[in-house]
């Protein structure tokens, strides 16, 4: 009922630019959908090779798309050994659908990056402790696999937004904690040692991976501090009850900033140092859904704590909203975000080769900007 009537809200937003994501998802992209899991017809990942056409222009290679997003003819050359960026899409644990990364992947395809966006099942099919356990699926999968398509599996970064955001969090946390809580269990006297392995009796992910493999993590938009969301929920047609449904009625050990406390609780706290690759965080100043306060907060209590080479910075994009960075940005020229990604891949891949396209089909608006504004206005979120 609730992802019904989120989905009627949403139609007048998505329908104006509906024709140019379905073009370019369908059409143009090079673009290959698999399986990293058997449980779930959701559980398939979208990986856009990043690749030119070979068609000479002023000595330049042409890329994919013409003014209209529409292919262009002539051979096309796919990179190998790119740096990768895994992007986890966001729709409030409801409506998440890897198309919703289109217009990134379009960006960044074209500055030589290889992007893989996962779908995950949603609520109410599955609870989020269950799409978290999707996401440490899908990234296993990219780093075992990510090579045949053309990218590096010893340069990814992972990226996530909103919700998306949130269970990736959650999966690097539950890794860094699960390493404490065994290093405790080696430890532990004859005593004790039931007590630490309760600590693992909610950890269900099984990807061999770990936080440290990561060459870093942007994190855009995301509801980081649930407490602190609350009233923001309610607000949003989440009631106090379907939380707790969603969250498997597990919420608490599903709050990104509670998981940090607990991990800084130990006295193993350089693990966290250690393990954690360099995180970006980015959010709107007008964001109505997950407020920019949430990500503040967590921020502060994160880069308390990190030492060493590891690091964490917070990115605040003045008057821009919830979807702003993603959506109505891009389709309005505004590529603040996917620059910033960019910038992020290339320094922390240490892909000095990589350059943002200066061309106008790359980074011209993709509708008219009334449209846009229309567009903003019915944006439920």
């Amino acid at each position: 009922m609730l992802d019904d009537t989120i989905y009627d809200m949403c139609a007048p937003l998505l329908d104006p630019k509906l024709s140019k994501f379905a073009w370019y998802y369908f059409v143009v992209s090079d673009r290959v959908s698999v399986r990293y899991a058997d449980d779930s017809i959701r559980q398939q990942i979208d990986v856009y090779r990043s690749c030119q056409r070979d068609i000479q222009h002023e000595g330049q290679r042409e890329p994919l798309l013409d003014r209209e997003g529409i292919g262009r003819g002539g051979e096309m050359t796919c990179r190998s050994n790119a740096p990768v960026l895994i992007f986890c899409t966001g729709g409030a644990w409801l409506i998440g659908y890897k198309m919703w990364g289109t217009l990134l992947a379009r960006a960044l395809t074209a500055t030589g990056v290889v992007v893989v966006i996962p779908d995950m099942q949603n609520y109410p099919s599955v609870y989020i402790p269950d799409m978290v356990h999707d996401v440490d699926l899908a990234i296993d999968w990219t780093f075992k696999n990510i090579a045949e398509y053309g990218g590096d599996p010893t340069n990814i970064v992972l990226v996530g937004q909103s919700a998306g955001g949130h269970v990736a969090m959650m999966a690097v946390l539950k890794k860094i904690r699960r390493i404490q809580v065994e290093n405790n269990i080696a430890s532990a006297t004859q005593e004790s040692i039931g007590a630490e392995r309760r600590g693992l009796e909610d950890d269900n992910l099984t990807g061999k991976w770990m936080p440290s493999d990561l060459k870093g993590f942007a994190v855009i938009s995301s509801p980081l501090n649930l407490r602190a969301m609350t009233e923001g929920f309610r607000r949003h047609g989440f009631n106090d009850d379907t939380m707790d449904r969603m969250f498997g009625f597990e919420k608490d050990k599903y709050d990104p900033f509670l998981a940090l406390q607990e991990i800084l609780r130990e006295e193993q706290v350089q693990i966290l140092s250690n393990e954690l690759p360099p995180i970006h965080i980015y959010h709107g100043t007008d964001d109505k859904t997950v407020p920019y306060e949430v990500s503040e907060t967590f921020h502060q209590e994160l880069s308390n704590h990190m030492t060493g080479e590891n690091y964490v910075s917070f990115v605040s994009y003045s008057g821009w909203s919830h979807t702003d960075p993603i959506l109505e940005g891009p389709m309005d020229a505004d590529h603040r975000l996917h620059r910033d990604l960019f910038n992020d891949v290339k320094n922390w891949t240490d892909s000095s080769n990589l350059i943002w396209p200066d061309d106008p089909i790359m980074n011209d608006r993709l509708c008219p900007h009334f449209m846009i504004q229309i567009g903003r206005f019915f944006n439920p979120f």
